[in-house]
């Protein structure tokens, strides 16, 4: 009978730390999941960081390359001559007009109408504020 007892005993401790041990490995399956999913989340982050870093870097070396435009001599002497309309020495300066609307390039006598051929319209003054509000 003690042979039984004992028997029963022994399953029933046998039982206990297999469940237990069970219990063990799913804790660990767990935390080992856990953590995989949790360095996969930050292989993610960091990859979108150096996408980032790159970025600025562009950025950045496009700013340098402004900035060693801005303070060099072509831009400042681009920027006297257009603020402070300065020429250099060696310049010369031509200044063409454009022409009236009603002439044309080319013969400059061949389309012009003589001045007593031309139509006078006179409009009053009530006329012109009409025109000037009303039309465009």
């Amino acid at each position: 009978m003690r042979d039984k007892e004992e028997a029963k005993e022994n399953s029933w401790l046998v039982r206990s730390i297999v469940f237990l041990g069970f219990v063990a490995l799913v804790f660990i399956i767990l935390a080992i999941v856990k953590e995989t999913y949790r360095k996969k989340q930050i292989q993610k982050e960091i990859g979108a960081l150096e996408e980032e870093a790159k970025k600025i870097q562009v950025d950045n070396s496009r700013l340098a390359d402004k900035l060693t435009y801005l303070e060099g001599r072509d831009y400042q002497e681009k920027e006297i001559r257009d603020k402070l309309n300065l020429q250099s020495p060696q310049e010369n300066v031509v200044i063409i007009k454009p022409s009236p609307a009603g002439s044309t390039t080319g013969n400059p006598g061949a389309n012009q109408v003589p001045e007593s051929q031309k139509l006078v319209v006179k409009t009053t003054n009530p006329e012109k504020w009409w025109n000037y509000f009303f039309k465009y």
